[in-house]
């Protein structure tokens, strides 16, 4: 294996010296014949874990015997003290050639001696790590500027994708359990309110089965789960249409926000251009909702944000009202933390210089979410992973065959670029989509059928 090179090698000392003082005595230019601390067959790369505790040897080193003459004189006052030397002679004292096994005193461990046990030296590699950390978090903090943004350009960029992650299937999770305990059974007839809106003009964009899940006591709330995901993408994640989107900026994303943003983003051709939209995007909204002690301090007025919320939480309840099993009334808080929920999810991936968006499918009509293919790297099936889940129900064999999506319940969610802002011409599925391939029919139809009847085609 070849040497590295000194001038590497040197400036490696120079960057360790400044997080790590014990580094100092690495100073000098050491090899395993005069440096003690160096592990004999020590690899090109190293650090400072590896000076403090040295590598064990691949053979047992056996040392030479030592003649001790015998003392003549054993008086308990030899005898005392020839058992105190014995005990302080540790085992660890001296290495192979007589040299301290445990480096010179430093500044940072005041504590340390020569003579030191096993013990000491686990110590000092704690102490070691714990100064190397706080230095790294004190200089990560001087070079934060306002508002939490870093104050140099070459500092490497943190994502959240973890939490966004995690805060998205908990917000499916949420919506879920909310459809499940308002619109699970069957609909009594003395809560039915009036129909604001036909069951076609809700439910038709999501599949064309749309009557038989209404109809269905236990299948209900799937159609009610892609509703709920279907409005929330349009009115809160997406940016495409007005009045949609930037619903965590108020009245500024509609009046200044959305015109300057609808212009850079049409914009953009290259990936020279997509890195400078995103860096604005994320500067902007890092400016506008900064985070201040761990909580959003908007620098505007959020009053119309909170204003808007509960005027979409009444909206959905309207609508979904004939066909729940329960008074929405109860469940009014659970929406409105499901639709606050979405809002600070929406604005925690707009702060990201990566690309963080929610992908659909469509079928045969730019409106028809259902009747495509199914693709296993991009979608989950939710029958295939929990058989029996829903009970009641008959799957039909050609969709077994086909399988094709009849309905999405949830979309799936894409990342374009990394966190430092690069390479957008690559997309990762983080969340895959939450389908059904199974085609939803009604009980009493396949009652009817008598045994022995073939039907003709």
């Amino acid at each position: 294996m070849n040497e590295p090179d000194p001038a590497v090698r040197d400036s490696t000392l120079s960057a360790l010296k400044v997080v790590c003082p014990s580094a100092e005595m690495l100073s000098q230019e050491s090899s395993p014949r005069h440096n003690p601390f160096a592990a004999a067959e020590a690899d090109v790369e190293w650090s400072d874990e590896e000076v403090l505790l040295p590598k064990r040897r691949k053979t047992p080193y056996i040392p030479s015997q030592i003649k001790v003459a015998p003392r003549i004189s054993l008086s308990p006052a030899d005898t005392s003290s020839d058992e105190t030397d014995s005990r302080g002679l540790s085992p660890n004292r001296l290495s192979v050639n007589g040299s301290p096994l445990i480096p010179p005193k430093s500044p940072s461990r005041p504590d340390v001696r020569p003579g030191s046990s096993q013990d000491d030296l686990v110590k000092r590699f704690y102490d070691v790590t714990r100064e190397r950390d706080a230095l790294r978090k004190e200089l990560q903090r001087q070079s934060m500027g306002p508002h939490g943004i870093p104050a140099h350009a070459s500092v490497v960029y943190k994502s959240d994708e973890k939490t966004l992650i995690e805060e998205l299937l908990g917000l499916r999770e949420e919506i879920r359990i909310w459809t499940e305990e308002y619109f699970t059974g069957t609909p009594s007839s003395s809560r039915r309110r009036p129909y604001l809106h036909t069951s076609k003009e809700l439910f038709s964009s999501l599949t064309d089965n749309y009557t038989t899940y209404l109809k269905h006591p236990t299948d209900r709330p799937l159609l009610i789960q892609s509703f709920l995901w279907s409005k929330l993408q349009h009115r809160i994640f997406s940016t495409l249409s007005k009045g949609c989107g930037y619903i965590w900026a108020g009245k500024l994303g509609d009046r200044k926000l959305r015109p300057i943003n609808d212009t850079l983003r049409k914009a953009v051709r290259n990936e020279a251009q997509a890195e400078e939209y995103h860096r604005w995007r994320a500067l902007t909204v890092n400016l506008l909702v900064p985070q201040v002690d761990g909580k959003w301090s908007p620098t505007f007025d959020a009053a119309p944000v909170l204003k808007w919320i509960k005027r979409f939480c009444a909206r959905l309840r309207r609508r979904l009202r004939p066909w729940a099993c329960r008074r929405l009334r109860e469940g009014k808080d659970q929406l409105y933390t499901i639709v606050s929920a979405a809002v600070a999810l929406d604005l925690k991936m707009k702060k990201q210089r990566a690309d963080y968006r929610f992908i659909t499918w469509t079928g045969g009509k730019p409106t028809q979410f259902w009747g495509y293919g199914f693709y296993d790297s991009e979608m989950d099936d939710i029958e295939s992973e929990d058989e029996g889940y829903r009970g009641g129900s008959v799957i039909s064999g050609a969709s077994r065959r086909r399988k094709r999506v009849e309905m999405t319940l949830a979309p799936a969610l894409e990342r374009c670029g990394n966190a430092n802002g690069h390479v957008f011409d690559q997309n990762f599925i983080l969340v895959k989509a939450d389908v059904t391939c199974r085609r939803l029919e009604r009980a009493r139809e396949m009652g009817r059928r008598k045994p022995g009847f073939f039907n003709r085609r």
